[in-house]
């Protein structure tokens, strides 16, 4: 009886520790490291796109011409003949002034011409009869002289009272005051009844031109290299004139519907600002550019084929730009790239990669150099829609510029 007792209780203690055994394996089993699966990431080839550079640069609206409306002669102002704000003609009248004594003062200068041309026909007889005189040796030598200088002071008497006549002619002319220009004339400086002309032309009023108009803005110099050097690269000469456009951007975004041509570039840089002044000649048919109007004069350079990614790929740290690629084993690494310009979300890329890199555009936090990741291939316009779903579509030719 002592031995069966003995024998169970062995029995129970060997059960115990077989099972005690069994649970530990069970739960080593459990325990063991699974690695978890590559992070998911969108990545896409570098797709050749059209760029149609520009840039935007702050320019100032300025007339071609501004021409100040002066009295030439003394005088009251009888009229004024337009209303400030008008859009005149060239010739049209603008002021005019009280005429009678300029009128009077012709009257003068007609009567001394006829005066002097009758004096001069006078002696020009008596010269004749001393000349007579003197072949039939009834006359002097001293006479014919006399009579010949004579002829001579008559003769410049008549021209000097022409001079007058025709200054006279002139004042008059004068009291009639005409546009020189067809443009906007702005408000009267002075009012009718006033004596203008005393001592100093009296300014009276100016007139703006309004079509066309010019456009100034200036480009750093910096800018102004980058420009030259794509313009030689292209094969266009930098320097030549009515050759390259620009659109003029409005205040409140809107592009203005005339484009305009860049007719001048200074010959040297401002060595106190650093820039290159620009001019350039935009119509105005419709009067809505205006003298001091800030706009952006949009500067396009020449179109070229590039690289283009998803700007959002494109990372920027003290190194400079870069992004992560893949290779053959979905293994990512971090490349350095060399970037041109970027518009509505698409990034011109110059240097660092080609039509067969994998580059990551979406799920970059996900990605670490050196570890690997599931790659789900997309297009550019797929990029740009996974990215923003609100933007539109990414064209096959992509217009680019920088601000």
């Amino acid at each position: 009886m002592k031995y069966s007792t003995r024998l169970i209780i062995n029995v129970a203690i060997s059960l115990a520790v077989l099972l005690s055994v069994g649970a530990v394996g069970c739960e080593d089993q459990r325990n063991a490291f699974q690695a978890p699966p590559p992070p998911k990431v969108t990545a896409m080839h570098p797709e050749m796109r059209l760029f149609e550079p520009f840039r935007d640069i702050v320019a100032t609206v300025e007339p071609l011409e501004t021409v100040e409306i002066r009295a030439r002669i003394a005088g009251f102002l009888e009229s004024r003949e337009f209303q400030p704000g008008d859009v005149v003609e060239k010739d049209t009248v603008l002021f005019r002034l009280e005429p009678d004594e300029y009128d009077a003062n012709l009257a003068i200068a007609n009567a001394d011409l006829r005066s002097a041309q009758a004096n001069l026909s006078l002696t020009q007889q008596i010269q004749a009869k001393y000349q007579t005189a003197f072949d039939q040796g009834a006359a002097t030598e001293i006479e014919i002289l006399e009579s010949e200088a004579n002829v001579e002071l008559a003769a410049a008497q008549v021209e000097q009272a022409k001079a007058k006549v025709t200054r006279s002619q002139l004042d008059v002319a004068y009291t009639t005051i005409t546009a020189p220009t067809t443009g906007q004339i702005g408000e009267d400086f002075v009012s009718v009844g006033n004596l203008v002309g005393r001592g100093e032309p009296t300014l009276l009023a100016k007139i703006t031109t309004v079509d066309p108009m010019n456009v100034y803005f200036s480009v750093p110099e910096n800018g102004f290299l980058e420009f030259r050097r794509r313009m030689n690269d292209a094969g266009m000469e930098a320097d030549a004139r009515g050759t390259y456009k620009f659109t003029a951007v409005l205040p409140d975004g809107q592009i203005y519907d005339q484009p305009g041509t860049v007719d001048f570039a200074a010959p040297e840089i401002d060595r106190n600002t650093g820039t290159v002044t620009i001019r350039g000649v935009i119509p105005n048919p419709d009067g809505l550019l205006r003298s001091g109007l800030f706009v952006r004069a949009r500067l396009a350079e020449p179109s070229r084929q590039a690289l283009a990614l998803p700007q959002s790929a494109v990372l920027i740290d003290m190194a400079g730009s870069y992004v992560y690629v893949i290779d053959q084993d979905e293994i990512v690494s971090r490349q350095g790239v060399s970037v041109g310009v970027a518009i509505d979300g698409i990034q011109e890329i110059e240097a660092g990669l080609d039509e067969n890199s994998m580059v990551i555009v979406d799920g970059i936090l996900r990605a670490r150099p050196g570890s690997a990741v599931a790659p789900d291939t997309v297009n550019l316009e797929e990029a740009m829609r996974l990215i923003d779903p609100s933007a539109p579509a990414a064209e096959p030719s992509a217009a680019n510029g920088d601000a």
